[in-house]
């Protein structure tokens, strides 16, 4: 599966990406702003987007909305906190596939990404990450 990750912070990018790839996934961009993953969304063409719920105050309009506009079939997870409700709901109602709890692991991410392969062969290779 391949992922673009919208985060502004370059050390969760870097995390992230550790986790992602340990849960054998390809992180396939990165993007440091909302206006670079919806340009990235187009160049790359992701089958996820994991996006910092932090990164702009709107993001469920200024991010969310367009990308599943542009994009309906990519799935689209928002990283919040648990104290976070109010985002992940306006988030969901904009198009977000989900949410993947703060601190990500590498379990939360197969759960949440692996129903969105395209193959069950994909979704096998990920089962060692659960």
């Amino acid at each position: 599966m391949r992922v673009l990750l919208v985060d502004d912070a370059a050390v969760s990018r870097a995390a992230f990406v550790r986790i992602a790839r340990a849960a054998g996934f390809d992180v396939v961009a990165e993007a440091a702003s909302v206006d670079e993953g919806l340009a990235l969304a187009a160049d790359v063409r992701p089958d996820a987007v994991v996006v910092d719920g932090r990164l702009v105050p709107d993001l469920p309009s200024a991010f969310v909305a367009p990308l599943r506009e542009r994009y309906p079939r990519v799935a689209v997870f928002v990283v919040a906190a648990l104290e976070e409700t109010a985002l992940v709901r306006a988030a969901i109602d904009a198009g977000a596939t989900g949410a993947l709890l703060r601190p990500v692991l590498a379990s939360q991410l197969a759960r949440a990404l692996v129903p969105h392969t395209s193959s069950s062969e994909d979704a096998s290779r990920h089962d060692s990450a659960k």
